[in-house]
């Protein structure tokens, strides 16, 4: 015959409160083998690493919802839950890490922020120009988009190479998606994934905007940033006059 244990033997055998146990008891967790009519609860022997794997899953965080999901699923169903758990952790590891190192970075009253992007589509055309002369490509590049009923809310330039006559991108971030074949001759598109940047606005004449990338660049490497894709200009505005350079220093998953 099986030996049940009371809830205060078991509570003693997990190291689970008996207030924990109630409760998972209400949220179908986890029911007693036996429960009497004057309240007493009694557990049996098997019961003993279910309940210490419910408790362990909310010390890390799952949800009393997730775990309903994961002990009533089947076993596919309980590796995939696993793997987006952990994938989620590990992004919420990534965030932590990022904010810790960024705050450590602020003692020295740094001009740079943190900013989170989200997933956007851009397009891309490519230019060529000298420093600080792009602005007619943007004006001719943002004519074309709106010609093809395209709206825009952003600009961006992405460096390439040269150093005094410059081979670039530059982006247009869209409000909405669109259909390939309403985009003007040479234009490209991305799916830009989310991520983390670090980003410092630039307020200075254009001509100086390789000062702005040896500032960011700088600050990346004095603070152990590691990125995660190239230094943007980011321009914003009607006008598109107001200029951040941006750095993803994390990409998430998803949207």
């Amino acid at each position: 015959m099986e030996e049940l244990m009371t809830i205060q033997a078991f509570s003693e055998r997990t190291g689970i409160s008996k207030s924990a146990l109630r409760y998972y008891e209400t949220q179908h967790l986890l029911s007693p083998k036996r429960k009497l009519e004057n309240g007493y609860r009694y557990y049996s022997e098997d019961q003993i690493e279910v309940v210490k794997f419910i408790s362990s899953l909310r010390l890390v965080g799952i949800s009393i919802k997730e775990i309903q999901l994961y002990i009533s699923g089947d076993e596919e169903n309980r590796q995939q839950m696993m793997t987006r758990w952990i994938q989620s952790l590990k992004q919420k590891q990534e965030l932590l890490n990022v904010s810790l190192r960024y705050l450590e970075g602020q003692h020295e009253n740094e001009a740079v922020y943190l900013i989170e992007r989200k997933e956007e589509i851009i397009v891309w055309f490519g230019a060529e120009s000298e420093v600080g002369q792009f602005g007619t490509h943007f004006r001719e590049r943002g004519k074309e988009l709106l010609k093809n009923n395209i709206r825009f809310k952003s600009g961006y330039l992405r460096y390439l190479s040269g150093m005094n006559s410059i081979k670039a991108e530059i982006g247009f971030g869209l409000s909405k998606a669109i259909s390939l074949s309403v985009l003007p001759e040479g234009a490209q598109i991305e799916h830009m994934p989310p991520c983390l940047c670090i980003a410092q606005s630039f307020n200075s004449s254009i001509s100086q905007i390789k000062e702005g990338y040896r500032n960011l660049i700088r600050f990346a490497v004095d603070h152990n940033w590691v990125p995660t894709g190239p230094v943007l200009e980011w321009y914003r505005g009607e006008e598109l006059n107001d200029l951040d350079l941006i750095m993803p220093v994390t990409k998430f998953k998803g949207g």
